[in-house]
């Protein structure tokens, strides 16, 4: 937020201004003083050597240099339940100083109002950092298959690996929401080990992994077909992908995709535990920030084929605050469709 002063009388400008140049300094010098030599834990829900994992060691090697005090950032991998082992660590276990951090699948945020899933946390108590993109998630099938459109998928089965999170729920809604014919083979272990079971030819295509991740680990063009894109919004690309939302059959099939789909637009957040003290949140949050400014740290992103898009911790609360007022009829069939309740 910009402060402007043009329209406040003088001596309430100048008071203000002189208020804002005592406070703003001195959190900014606690934040600084308590970070100075310290270590931040960096909880990641996600497996070694994935895309999710690329993002968070990237921004690990350049966080540290643009948080208040320069602390150093250690890199842990806690997977499990779609990054909500992390989620719950980070709400419950984590200490509540500013020392541990988490980076989550953005699934997290929406999962409480879904229900039905082992979550212990609200969503709107964390003090969110930021998230360095928005994702375009795209539904693929390996180049040697007969899947060559999203049609081809409606028309017949295809053998579909599944790691969890988005690679689970996506293909199972799109069955019972489109009639699409995923036969959803479970229990891989990340979207590396889907990428070595579709080379080997143990399954046809999978869901709900981003592009960025794709092309980091060498799913380029001439290896796979991309059939649909699962976001809410096109990339530009990918202008000759369909979108999901655009098989929709009405407005409420519209507005559960959005709840189960929209969440890409904040793909990996990053946050700090509930009642984090103020001034190292904003200097989380203004580090975060500045490291997505850092033209090295975008040299990296570039380098590793990740995309880039940020969206700050503010506007990743704003989000979440939205998600929370789903209408309830909404969440509910959402939760049927991905067999979280009993319909």
């Amino acid at each position: 937020m910009v402060l402007s002063f043009t329209r406040l009388p003088s001596r309430f400008a100048c008071g203000f201004a002189a208020w804002l140049a005592l406070v703003q300094p001195g959190a900014a010098d606690e934040a600084a003083d308590f970070y100075s030599g310290r270590t931040i834990n960096l909880i990641e829900g996600f497996n070694v050597g994935g895309g999710a994992d690329l993002y968070a060691r990237t921004i690990a090697r350049h966080l540290g240099q643009h948080i208040a005090g320069h602390p150093t950032i250690v890199v842990h991998n806690m997977p499990g339940a779609g990054s909500m082992a992390a989620a719950n660590h980070v709400f419950n276990v984590s200490p509540r100083d500013g020392t541990e951090i988490g980076f989550f699948a953005g699934n997290i945020a929406v999962d409480p109002v879904i229900g039905g899933v082992p979550s212990q946390y609200d969503s709107r108590k964390f003090n969110w950092i930021g998230a360095p993109a928005a994702e375009s998630s795209v539904c693929i099938a390996a180049k040697a298959t007969s899947f060559k459109t999203f049609d081809d998928v409606l028309a017949r089965e295809m053998v579909t690996g599944a790691a969890g999170t988005s690679t689970y729920d996506f293909p199972i809604v799109l069955n019972s929401l489109v009639g699409a014919k995923f036969k959803l083979v479970k229990g891989y272990n990340g979207s590396s080990a889907l990428r070595l079971a579709l080379e080997r030819g143990e399954i046809e295509g999978f869901c709900g992994v981003g592009l960025a991740s794709l092309r980091s680990q060498g799913l380029t063009d001439d290896k796979i077909n991309i059939l649909v894109q699962t976001s809410l919004k096109g990339d530009p690309q990918l202008v000759k992908v369909p979108i999901i939302i655009d098989y929709a059959k009405s407005e409420e099939d519209r507005q559960v995709m959005r709840l189960v789909f929209g969440w890409l637009v904040m793909d990996r957040p990053m946050a700090a535990p509930p009642e984090t003290p103020q001034a190292r949140v904003e200097a989380l949050r203004d580090g975060f920030d500045e490291t997505m400014r850092d033209p090295q740290f975008r040299a990296d992103i570039d380098k590793a084929s990740l995309s880039y898009s940020p969206m700050s911790g503010r506007d990743i609360a704003s989000f979440v605050d939205t998600i929370y007022l789903t209408p309830p009829a909404v969440a509910k069939r959402a939760a049927q469709l991905l067999s979280r309740t009993t319909p």
